[in-house]
């Protein structure tokens, strides 16, 4: 089927402003549920469109964003809240909070969930209703709150390392507010305690939280050491997250990211072959020139799997506390 050339424009100028599409005219509603059943455009949920094959290449948050985008374009009174607010900021999520694109809104009464729309309100903290109607997102604050309260402690700290690395909140902006229940004010302290602005992003976030709950302690992040290598090259390398030992030889952990491996914007537009070559030579000198005695590589899969993580740990010789499952 034939695009008609002004829907077209109205596809391309929504996706330069990374949102999905909606039209009020009837008649191009038709025509994009036309395009849908063609295969052409995708329903990205109701009333909201995007062209497949640009759509079938997003990953899963970007999607969720486009979705959110898209709903600021059409509902400007909405005020987004929870994990949809931490999108709306562009905050390091995990992707399986938003499963079934559910969106969360603010309101200032209690109100339950309109499933016609697979929407979810909550009640804002606080006297926000002036904010509320001049805003199309909760305060970064009460969003990361929201979410301290729904989620657990793993999914959570990748949002507060987030927002204290991209520098739209502080450790003191997000002190707890007074009025909330104790058990989510401990909670709140407890991530605030822990959340820290040098890891890199959501994944090295979720592999320390997850390493904090089986009880392995704090580790030190982004340490660099500065080595001369065998060909008299000075070289500095910077580890994920080490641990010290009662002798004082180190333990590093890496969390190895696909990107690490294939994003350009990481690996320099090196080829897979010469970033793992160049991985190896980096391991290598880390192991002959500092005191870092091992190196424990972790991926997603590994990490979610808890017991692979453990076991390569203490494999490692890494002391481990009793775990935490107030934590979780």
């Amino acid at each position: 089927m034939r695009v008609n050339p002004r829907i077209s424009a109205q596809l391309d100028n929504a996706e330069s402003q990374r949102r999905c599409l909606h039209t009020h005219d009837h008649r191009d509603q038709q025509i994009l549920r036309l395009l849908a059943k063609s295969g052409e455009v995708t329903r990205t949920r109701h009333g909201l469109y995007a062209r497949s094959d640009s759509w079938s290449q997003l990953g899963r948050n970007e999607r969720y964003f486009r979705i959110i985008n898209g709903l600021h374009h059409w509902h400007p009174e909405w005020v987004f809240a929870g994990i949809s607010a931490i999108s709306a900021y562009g905050i390091e999520h995990p992707s399986w909070l938003h499963d079934g694109n559910q969106v969360f809104l603010a309101t200032g009464r209690a109100m339950g969930t309109n499933r016609n729309e697979n929407v979810r309100y909550i009640q804002s903290m606080g006297d926000h209703a002036s904010k509320l109607a001049k805003s199309s997102t909760v305060p970064v604050t009460e969003a990361l709150c929201h979410c301290a309260k729904h989620y657990r402690f793993h999914e959570v700290l990748p949002m507060f390392d987030s927002a204290l690395r991209n520098q739209l909140a502080s450790k003191e902006s997000m002190t707890p507010m007074p009025g909330i229940p104790r058990p989510l004010r401990q909670k709140l302290r407890r991530l605030l305690h822990y959340a820290d602005p040098l890891s890199e992003n959501g994944g090295e976030s979720l592999c320390r939280a997850i390493m904090l709950e089986e009880g392995f302690g704090v580790p030190r992040l982004q340490q660099e050491f500065r080595i001369r290598n065998d060909a008299g090259i000075n070289r500095t390398y910077r580890v994920d997250m080490t641990y010290q030992l009662p002798s004082h030889k180190l333990i590093a952990v890496e969390f190895d990211g696909m990107g690490k491996y294939v994003n350009p914007e990481m690996t320099n537009y090196h080829s897979v072959r010469q970033v793992v070559h160049e991985e190896k030579e980096r391991e290598r000198d880390l192991l002959a020139k500092t005191s870092i005695t091992k190196i424990v590589r972790l991926d997603f899969t590994e990490t979610m799997r808890r017991t692979t993580l453990v076991s390569k740990l203490i494999d490692a010789g890494l002391p481990r506390i009793h775990p935490f499952p107030s934590l979780r």
